[in-house]
């Protein structure tokens, strides 16, 4: 028994090995951390372009539906009609209260399928899940913001900061002529699909209603910002259906911190739309 006992001892951890196994351990730990952190933020980014790729996709099926009419990117109603009945996605996207814009409308708030559920490209979908990126934790009451992505304002919804100093929207086709840049209501005004944005992945400190303004003016104006959920680049589908990881030599937060144009503004906005 005795001798049994003495192997028993042998055979255990000191507390010094036990320290030194535990340490490797944590070093170990140290190192793989980064790597599965980058591949966590990887695969996010992956999940995002792919939502974008759906969404894309639904909008050309859209505009083939109704014979080259593009889907509209302005969200507010007219006429009898609370919200626009072409619109890609109406309703609310943001924290905040939405009444100034939509009234005391809670079914178009930024929690509420309902609102997704009367865009123009749901009926090619009916999945929301794809209309918010999977890094996006934002929520209200314990519920999640649905929706992540925006729409190009230039593609039937409403123009910003033409040099001509006139605009025009959805609901005024008349003014279009004046302005020196194209917007864009048919398929076939896009001469360059490959080179003209359709959806972004936005900020959620400026994310409201669906569309996402593009000052087309000399200046660095940002009334609506890319978001960086995914480090210093955002996700941007075309029209041609292409996907691209867009990386920034500025957050956008800085670019109008500048008196020259700012290179990642002057990149984006090249391809929001082009001179008549």
């Amino acid at each position: 028994m005795k001798n049994l006992r003495l192997n028993i001892s042998r055979r255990a951890f000191t507390i010094i090995e036990l320290l030194v196994v535990i340490a490797i351990i944590a070093i170990l730990a140290a190192l793989l951390l980064p790597a599965l952190a980058a591949a966590k933020q990887k695969a996010r980014r992956i999940g995002c372009m792919n939502n974008l790729r759906q969404l894309n996709l639904a909008c050309k099926m859209y505009t083939d539906d109704a014979q080259g009419q593009l889907v509209s990117s302005w969200p507010l109603g007219f006429g009898s009609n609370p919200v626009n009945p072409y619109s890609w996605c109406p309703g609310w996207a943001c924290l905040q209260d939405l009444s100034p814009t939509y009234g005391p409308s809670p079914q178009f708030d930024c929690t509420n399928v309902y609102a997704l559920q009367q865009g123009a490209v749901w009926q090619y979908l009916k999945a929301a899940g794809v209309y918010r990126c999977p890094a996006d934790n934002r929520s209200l009451g314990g519920l999640p913001v649905l929706r992540s992505y925006s729409m190009n304002s230039w593609l039937n919804g409403r123009s910003y900061g033409d040099p001509s100093g006139n605009e025009t929207t959805f609901i005024s086709p008349s003014i279009d002529g004046t302005l020196m840049d194209v917007f864009y209501r048919k398929e076939n005004q896009l001469a360059a699909p490959s080179q003209t944005w359709c959806l972004i992945d936005e900020d959620a400190s400026t994310i409201n209603d669906s569309l996402f303004l593009v000052d087309m003016s000399p200046v660095n104006g940002i009334p609506d910002m890319p978001s960086t959920r995914h480090g210093q680049s955002y996700e941007l589908s075309f029209v041609d259906g292409h996907m691209e990881n867009v990386r920034m030599l500025h957050p956008p937060s800085e670019w109008v911190s500048s008196t020259i144009p700012d290179p990642d503004w002057v990149q984006l906005k090249s391809w929001t739309t082009v001179i008549r």
